[in-house]
This record gives C-alpha cells, structure tokens and sequence, in this order.
C-alpha cells in the first residue's frame, strides 16, 4: 500500500501549481484553455522539480505537447492524457486517465457549498455538443475520461460518463483537482491499459490517444533507477 504521506504529498503538489495557474487566470495572464493547461502543466513540472522530495521518495513529472506544424488548429479528442508510473518498495503500478480542459463560464459553474459536495452545473448548448463529441471520443478509448473544469476559485474534475449522460442543464458532483490525483494514485482511479515508461511510449501514447499533450507523473524510492 503506498503510505498516506506519500499521498497527501502528492495532493500539496497539484495544489500548489493549481493555486500558481489561478494566480495567472487572476492577473489576466493566460485566458484561453490551451494556455490554462499549458500552464498547468508546466506548474507541475516546475513544481514537482523543486518541491519533488520526501524521505527518500522522488516525485517527477515529464510532459510531451503536439509540435506539430498545425498543432494550434488540429482538432484533438483529449487536452491530455496522464500516466503514472509508481514504483516503490514492494509495490509497483502504471495506469492512465484522459482529460478534457473547460473554463468555468460559457455555460459551466462550479459550486462550492461549505461542509457539502463540490458540484458543477452544464448549460445545454452548441459548446456542450462539442463537449460531448470530445467525450464521445475519449469514452471510445477508456472508461478513466474526466473534464476538467478550471475556475477562478479552483479546479475540479468531473466524470467524462456522467457528462455525457446529462440531456438537461442539470450539476453534477465534481472532486477538486488535489483530491481527485490523491485518489488517482491510491489506485481510485486510472485505467491500466494506458501505459508509459519513457520519452518514446509516452508520444506514442499520445499519439493513439490523439491527445494534444501528454504528462507522466513517475514516482519512486530514491535508489531506483
């Protein structure tokens, strides 16, 4: 079983690069989803590279984008796709999730209701059957789809499956973004058949996956190699 530290730690991780990613939204640095993830993506790494120690376990991220020379106007089915690669005394694991980014507004509200359940809701419009055509595709691939929300105030994830299931504007329960990757790797969540070990797996994985971006979260005892 990995030890509960190792758990909250990886939460504190993610928090920190979601609250450098909403101190950016906030100054009106980065707006568009592309760049929110981005820059996300890319708090992570710096965060996980600085932070990424803890009694002789190691946190590292390593994270692969579309360079293709229409990669801006590609239509892709996922923002992106996320493996993790443990490795620890006594236990081993390697699974994946697809993601697909969403700005709070536009139709999509997340609601945080003290001592109770974060929830968000989904207007039924033209960007909502655009956002069912992205999880129609992710769906095709796993079970492990999410949408991300990201707001001013936090993200969340949602259920991929219970998105697609709504026909009326309705709210849907939602995990903040530190909660949902504590469950990801106490093994809650992730689908074993998407895997990565190295540069070149992970651009294939990205590639069948048809994800614009592609992050590995790998987590080991110091000594290993």
């Amino acid at each position: 079983m990995i030890a509960v530290g190792t758990v909250k730690k990886f939460g504190d991780l993610i928090r920190k690069a979601e609250e450098q990613t909403i101190e950016g939204i906030k100054e009106g640095r980065i707006e568009t989803e592309p760049s929110i993830t981005d820059r996300f993506l890319e708090a992570v790494e710096n965060v996980f590279r600085e932070h990424g120690s803890q009694r002789g376990i190691v946190f590292k991220t390593r994270t692969l984008r579309d360079r293709g020379r229409n990669a801006s106007e590609t239509r892709f089915g996922a923002d992106f796709v996320g493996v993790l690669n443990v490795r620890l005394k006594g236990y081993e694991q390697i699974k994946g999730f697809l993601s697909q980014a969403k700005k709070e507004g536009n139709g999509i509200r997340i609601q945080r209701v003290p001592f109770s359940l974060t929830t968000a809701s989904f207007r039924q419009d033209k960007e909502f059957e655009r956002l069912k055509d992205q999880i129609g595709h992710m769906l095709s691939i796993t079970p492990d789809s999410f949408v991300i929300v990201y707001g001013r105030n936090g993200f969340v994830a949602v259920p991929a499956s219970s998105v697609n299931g709504l026909s009326v504007e309705d709210a849907l329960y939602a995990k903040p973004i530190d909660r949902f990757f504590k469950e990801y790797l106490m093994c809650f969540i992730g689908d074993p058949r998407l895997r990565a070990w190295d540069d070149n797996s992970l651009e294939k994985l990205r590639l069948e996956t048809k994800a614009r971006t592609a992050i590995m979260f790998q987590i080991h005892e110091s000594y290993i190699e």
